[in-house]
C-alpha cells in the first residue's frame, strides 16, 4: 500500500531538478549559476536552461538541440561546434560569445544580444534572428537561408562568404556591414538601412526590396552587380 500511495505522490509531484544535476535529457536548471565550468560534448538535449549564467564556460560540441536557453548570459561562453538545432534563445546575451561551427538551424534567436560574437561557419538557416542586436558579429561563411533577421541590428557585422539566399533583412540595421561574396539570391532588403555598408564583391542582382536611395549610402566598385533598373552612383560614397 505505501509503495502504491508512493508511486501516486511521485506521479503527481514529479522530482525537480535542481542545480546540482548532472547534465542529461531535460535536465532543469533554471536560473542556474553554471559559470566557468567544463561542459565539453555534455547531452543537454531538451534541456531548461533559461536565465542560466554560462559565462565563461566551455560548452564545445555539447548537445543543446530543442534545450530553452531565454535570458541565458552567454558571455565569453564556448559553444563551438555545439548541436542547437530548434533550441531557443530568446533574449539571450553575452559578449564575444563563441558559436562558430554550430548548428542553430531554425533556432529562435529573437531579440538575443549578442556582441562581437563568432558565428562563423554555422548553420542558421530558417532561424528566427528578428530584433536581434548583434553588432560586429562575425558570420563568415555561415548558412543564413531562409533566416529571419528583420528589424536586426547588426551594424559592422561581417557575412563575408555567407549563404544568405532568401533571407529576410527588412528594416534591419546593417550599416557598415560587409557582404563580400555573399549569396544574397531571393533575399528581402526592403527598407534595410545600408549606411556604408560594404557591397563589394556583392551580387545583388536577385535581391527584393532594393532601391536606388539605399545604393546611394552604400558602398561598392565595379564588381558590385546591381539589380536591374538601380544604377551605380557616379562616385560611391566610400571613394570619398
Amino acid at each position: 500500500m505505501s509503495a502504491t500511495v508512493a508511486v501516486f505522490v511521485l506521479w503527481i509531484h514529479p522530482a525537480l531538478a535542481e542545480c546540482d544535476d548532472r547534465p542529461g535529457n531535460g535536465v532543469d536548471w533554471s536560473g542556474c549559476d553554471k559559470k566557468i565550468i567544463m561542459l565539453v560534448g555534455a547531452n543537454l538535449n531538451g534541456a531548461n536552461l533559461s536565465q542560466v549564467n554560462f559565462t565563461s564556460t566551455d560548452l564545445r560540441r555539447a548537445n543543446l538541440a530543442t534545450a530553452t536557453l531565454d535570458r541565458a548570459n552567454l558571455t565569453h561562453t564556448s559553444l563551438r561546434g555545439a548541436k542547437l538545432a530548434g533550441t531557443s534563445m530568446f533574449k539571450a546575451y553575452g559578449y564575444r560569445t563563441d558559436l562558430s561551427d554550430a548548428d542553430l538551424s531554425s533556432a529562435n534567436m529573437s531579440f538575443i544580444e549578442l556582441y562581437r560574437a563568432d558565428i562563423s561557419s554555422s548553420k542558421l538557416s530558417n532561424a528566427d534572428l528578428s530584433r536581434a542586436v548583434m553588432p560586429r558579429a562575425n558570420f563568415r561563411k555561415a548558412d543564413l537561408s531562409g533566416a529571419d533577421l528583420s528589424k536586426a541590428d547588426v551594424i559592422r557585422a561581417v557575412f563575408d562568404g555567407a549563404d544568405m539566399t532568401s533571407a529576410n533583412l527588412s528594416f534591419a540595421m546593417v550599416a557598415r556591414a560587409s557582404f563580400n561574396g555573399a549569396a544574397l539570391g531571393e533575399s528581402d532588403w526592403s527598407n534595410a538601412y545600408l549606411y556604408r555598408t560594404n557591397l563589394i564583391g556583392a551580387d545583388l542582382s536577385g535581391v527584393n526590396g532594393l532601391i536606388q536611395n539605399q545604393i546611394m549610402q552604400s558602398c561598392g566598385d565595379a564588381s558590385t552587380i546591381l539589380p536591374q533598373g538601380i544604377v551605380a552612383p557616379e562616385r560611391w560614397p566610400c571613394d570619398e
